[in-house]
């Protein structure tokens, strides 16, 4: 792999000459007014901040309106102490600053003749007088009290208006991360950051790079919309801040168990029967670590450290082990002949070991100069990711970290490593500013489950979807390197009002190489089990068997960020104003790369030497950002906010390079006779119509059958392609309602825009338009819908006029957008008298608008045009989940009961997510000219026809309540904290997944379904 080490270097250099910044730094900030008892201002008084948090406390003055201003405070608790000769000192105590949080900590200063101090606590500010979006902040006390699976995917999961597509029980899925969607948006603009660094996977752009160790979070902020210019995307925020060291040594560290010894059973006889032969329970977790830091030199250095491993072993539905006992209860009337505990027994253990080391160091250079570093090293090693009752074992991959053949261990390979190095300086108690550098080294592998199967061909039986025998193997190496340089600067009683200017820059070099290999280089389809069983493909062309030639894949780009923003918060009396401007540059190229021929057809499918090209294409977007508050009352307990922003989609490594990149992993498909009768694909068994292989069913990847070997490819992209956007608008109210309790109301409104799709091109260069199918009325055969219930209807399904070429560009879909609105309420209590509180339910719709030349395929256009838009999973582990929810429900808390035992729990409930029952157009088709063909013509394949407009069928309701008991032990300073954990504590069994396809022999079964109640015992120790 090429390092572009000049440029890094330059950014190294500047980095260095500048002196400092931040941009999505995770930090809040204090400010406020200091007035006399008559509400006279008052310039001129010493304000010093001081706290656990910080090496050294911080002094600024009030201004000439009486204002000062603290910016860019870690997250923590502070003191503001107030000084001025002739007057009262006054010192506020127990003021909580979180990511993103503006306390306002004003002060009435009295008239006073001798040395006098007053100290008032209890007093920190709920509602934030500043705040124009919406958010949600998750201390490390509800980190660690709330009953969770303790990964940052399970708070997501707590957070209001975000819906999840899985349900983690007590951890059965925290092997693997989850998808989530919040307000209709595209998962791929979420943005994730520790401490700062935007750690954001580029290349499956909004994914996290890595995984954590849940015990280093000092706080979590989930940022949901009406985010400031600091972040580029509409997309969810996912900010986390993990602890330091301070001037006292402390530390924790802790031991959980999960284990099938506590577990119930939630599978009844009648899911059995609808295919769950199996649960999926849990059969072990251990999750465990520790974690400490200290001072080095008291008020002048600090380090912080942890180590964490959580050893994950889940049983998945219908996933059996591969011996001939066990694979006979993939059977329903087997399975039900035999004990349910007896049939999990035999379950294939999805075994997931997580493993995270991280370490922080902070030093004061001299005074008002603070320099950071922090590593983590995160190692992921799962032995079946994809395991579920359609991938069988051998069909599974193995994960684990890129060997040091691929590159630097430590930097580019070996346990995905992130670096930060920073430095802040304090110029004066107006100016701040600091810059630091990160380099996430993002890399794994997804390999065959044994070698051996490299030559292995896959095979697929279509009308179920089962795959069989082999699979395939990815290795990714996804580096980033960033420069980051921030600045604020407050600058009062100007123009009528005091100014609080935040500034920065950004550069970022992502670098993401993908290598790819198809066991055997093709992969069998067989229409249905039958086919396969009695190898029905050697009969001939009317068997619909069909050959999925493949090509490996090596593809490198190189994606460079550039931006800058500047924003303005202007405050005058009650009235805030925020205007910000936020600029954009994202360029890509694909570069030079070589992939060998097929070992299959070499000569359908050559050997490219690719010598890299630039796309030409650069975004270049301007976003503005407005938002106002205002006081209602003037004492910060009530405020009315409105807030409009534009924001900018997150452009991945290919993103605009891909389309012109020949070296993608290509996969075509046509008619197969499997003359030699050994099920497995051979070059003289593959006959395309009239024997001209530019006649495919099927194709995807950049190739051109008619110069296959090309180092170039004929795809292109539009000159004028621009990058998708968002537009948003909030309006909301906050309001206290009592001490440390709040609640905030919002409506948002959101339109979605400027999508870009590959669309086909005719010979001549002209688009392919939706005129251009032909409708076909289709009925499945009564053999072809075995089972009962599942509903087989005539569908119309459309295919192209003329045989469809492989060229296509990339545009921006005309015509085609997506409207949300919604409505959120929340309410929040902090920790006092005993108890506190976290709750939202949220309202949701999300339609879809096809508009002419929006699209090309008429199928399925019908069911989702002016209907609700759900996000289709893929990856990650998981499929064939549909996420839409029209309402959400959250609820968490905890009380305080007497002998100091603490009582926890979290509910959650959301509208079942939709369920798309179909039918496969599959073999045999009769053509409106009476014509019987095995796959629509023209290369129209067998496409997949969903029965009901998308959010009419849907999944049951699902709700679910977890609780957690803990009774904390005090000897000195060390606290022992036993706890107890239970998980789904109704035992519930909600359906999460059915199999769609409805003319197969598993249509409606259960895929997945909530994991059965259990319980988690655990003990941590903090001193």
């Amino acid at each position: 792999m090429r390092v572009r080490f000049t440029a890094l270097l330059a950014a190294l250099a500047l980095a260095l000459s500048v002196s400092t910044a931040w941009a999505q730094s995770q930090t809040g900030q204090i400010f406020g007014k200091v007035t006399d008892e008559s509400g006279a201002i008052l310039p001129g008084v010493t304000v010093t901040l001081s706290g656990p948090v910080l090496l050294q406390p911080l002094t600024a003055s009030t201004s000439e309106t009486g204002t000062f201003q603290f910016p860019r405070l870690e997250v923590g608790t502070y003191k503001v102490k107030f000084e001025l000769p002739g007057f009262k000192t006054i010192i506020k105590e127990g003021i909580q600053v979180s990511v993103g949080f503006s306390a306002n900590v004003s002060a009435q200063m009295a008239v006073s003749t001798v040395q006098e101090t007053v100290t008032v606590t209890g007093e920190s500010p709920i509602v934030d007088t500043k705040e124009t979006g919406t958010k949600s902040t998750f201390t490390v006390e509800q980190l660690q009290s709330i009953p969770s699976a303790r990964d940052p995917w399970v708070i997501l999961q707590q957070t209001a208006g975000i819906a999840m597509d899985r349900e983690n029980i007590g951890g059965n899925m925290s092997g693997q991360q989850s998808n989530f969607v919040s307000r209709g948006a595209s998962p791929g603009n979420t943005k994730w950051s520790v401490d700062g660094i935007d750690t954001t996977d580029m290349a499956a752009t909004g994914a996290s790079p890595t995984y954590y160790d849940f015990d280093a979070f000092q706080e979590m902020t989930i940022n949901t919309g009406g985010v400031d210019v600091s972040q580029q995307t509409g997309g969810v925020g996912v900010m986390l801040v993990t602890k330091s060291g301070s001037d006292r040594f402390r530390g924790s560290t802790r031991f959980y168990e999960t284990n099938d010894r506590f577990e119930s059973n939630n599978i009844t006889d009648d899911m059995r029967r609808q295919g769950a032969s199996s649960g999926n329970p849990i059969q072990d977790i251990k999750d465990y670590g520790i974690e400490m830091g200290g001072p080095i030199r008291k008020g002048r250095a600090w380090v912080w450290g942890s180590f964490g491993k959580n050893d994950i072993n889940v049983g998945v539905v219908n996933f059996y082990k591969p011996t001939p006992e066990c694979q006979a209860f993939k059977s329903s009337a087997v399975a039900l002949g035999t004990p349910i505990k007896d049939v999990n027994q035999c379950l294939n253990p999805d075994n997931t070991l997580l493993q995270t080391t991280n370490l922080k160091g902070e030093v004061q250079l001299f005074k008002g100069n603070k320099l950071s570093v922090f590593n983590s090293m995160s190692k992921k090693e799962r032995n079946a990711r994809g395991a579920d009752d359609l991938h069988p074992i051998e069909t599974t991959q193995r994960q684990r970290a890129v060997s040091p053949n691929f590159g630097t261990k430590w930097w580019l390979t070996g346990p995905s490593p992130t670096y930060k190095f920073g430095d802040q300086w304090v110029l004066t108690d107006r100016l701040l500013m600091d810059v630091d550098y990160a380099h996430v080294g993002n890399n794994f592998i997804l390999d065959f489950h044994e070698d051996a199967l490299s030559d292995v061909q896959p095979a697929l039986i279509v009308s179920t979807g089962l795959n069989l025998r082999s699979a395939s193997q990815s290795v990714f190496l996804r580096p980033v390197n960033s420069v980051n340089y921030n600045g604020n600067y407050f600058l009062p009683a100007t123009l009528g009002a005091d100014h609080a200017l935040k500034f920065g820059a950004y550069w970022r070099d992502a670098y993401s190489e993908s290598i790819g290999h198809t066991g055997g280089f093709a992969s069998a389809r067989f229409p249905n089990q039958a086919a396969f069983d009695t190898d029905t493909c050697a009969t001939g062309l009317a068997a619909g068997c069909a050959a999925s030639l493949t090509r490996d894949s090596h593809t490198a780009y190189r994606l460079t960020n550039i931006a800058a923003f500047v924003q303005d918060t202007i405050t005058h009396q009650r009235l805030t104003f925020q205007l910000g401007v936020r600029y954009d540059m994202n360029h890509d190229e694909a570069l030079a790369a070589t992939i060998p021929a097929s070992g299959l057809m070499p000569d359908l499918l050559p050997a490219v030497s690719f010598p890299g090209v630039d796309p030409g294409i650069t975004f270049k977007d301007i976003s503005p950002r407005l938002g106002v508050t205002y006081d209602l009352q003037g004492d910060g307990r009530t405020v009315a906010r409105v807030n409009y922003a534009r924001y900018y989609g997150q452009v991945g490594t290919g993103g605009v390079a891909g389309q012109v990149n020949p070296l993608t992993g290509v996969t075509v498909r046509y008619p197969w006779v499997d003359i030699n009768g050994d099920r497995f694909v051979q070059a003289n068994e593959v006959q395309p119509a009239s024997g001209n292989f530019a006649n495919f069913q099927a194709l995807s990847g950049n190739w051109d059958p008619a110069n296959p070997s090309s180092p170039k490819t004929a795809n292109t992209n539009d000159p004028d392609l621009k990058n998708d956007s968002t537009d948003e608008v909030i309006a909301g109210v906050a309001r206290e309602i009592g001490r440390g309790f709040a609640v905030d109301a919002a409506y948002i409104w959101r339109r979605y825009d400027n999508f870009s799709s590959s669309f086909t091109l005719r010979s001549d260069g002209s688009f392919v338009s939706s005129g251009d199918y032909i409708p076909v009325q289709y009925t499945p055969q009564t053999s072809a819908c075995p089972v009962a219930g599942a509903r087989c209807d005539a569908v119309t399904a459309y295919y192209p006029s003329f045989q469809l070429g492989g060229i296509t560009r990339q545009i921006n879909t005309p015509n085609f957008h997506r409207s949300y609105n919604g409505f959120e309420v929340n309410a929040r209590r902090r920790m006092q008298n005993h108890w506190m509180m976290n709750t939202s339910v949220s309202y949701n719709s999300i339609i879809q608008h096809y508009g002419d030349g929006s699209y090309q395929n008429p199928n399925n256009i019908a069911v989702r045009n002016g209907f609700q838009y759900d996000y289709a999973t893929s990856g990650s582990g998981i499929g064939n989940v549909f996420v839409n929810a029209r309402w959400l429900f959250k609820l968490s808390g905890l009380y305080q009961l007497p002998y100091a035992f603490n009582v926890s729990a979290f509910y959650n409930a959301r509208q079942g997510y939709p369920f798309e029952a179909a039918v496969v157009v599959n073999n045999p088709i009769t053509l409106a000219d009476g014509r019987t063909v095995t796959a629509l013509p023209n290369g129209g394949g067998n496409p997949t026809i969903i029965l009901d407009p998308i959010g009419e069928n849907r999944l049951p309701n699902y709700q679910n309540l977890d609780l957690h008991v803990e009774r904390p032990i005090s000897f000195g300073s060390t606290r022992i904290v036993p706890a107890v954990d239970v998980f789904n504590v109704t035992n519930n069994n909600t359906i999460q997944a059915l199999r769609g396809t409805q003319n197969a022999t598993n249509a409606n079964n259960i895929q997945a379904i909530v994991a059965p109640r259990v319980l988690r015992f655990g003990v941590r120790v903090s001193w």
